[in-house]
């Protein structure tokens, strides 16, 4: 009879074990999923982050950009406005101007 209480005794622990086995390949795998879960929602959060900075620096420098380039064409309109604003004795006034120099500095009198 011992024998056979020892035998049993060894098949339940062998049970016993392998139910322990089965868990903890399960646990196994489950935190393996968890953890790839954590990592691709991770992933995406400092995906998310680096695509909002991107977008905030892209901004930034159009506003700058804009600063700069505002007093420039600012000028421009108000050198395009005195342009327009000529009269033509100004403008034939000026084109004889360049003429006498263009001829004096060929020597042609």
């Amino acid at each position: 009879m011992m024998a056979r209480e020892a035998i049993e005794a060894v098949k339940e622990a062998e049970e016993k074990a392998r139910a322990l086995l089965q868990e903890a390949n399960q646990k196994a795998r489950d935190s393996k999923k968890e953890a790839e879960l954590l990592a691709e929602r991770k992933f995406r959060e400092i995906l998310d982050e680096a695509e909002a900075q991107a977008k905030a620096l892209k901004e930034k420098a159009l506003q700058e950009g804009e600063l700069v380039a505002k007093p420039i064409l600012e000028k421009g309109r108000e050198e395009v406005k005195r342009f327009y604003s000529l009269s033509d004795e100004d403008l034939e006034s000026g084109v004889n101007i360049i003429m006498e120099r263009i001829v004096s500095a060929n020597g042609n009198s």
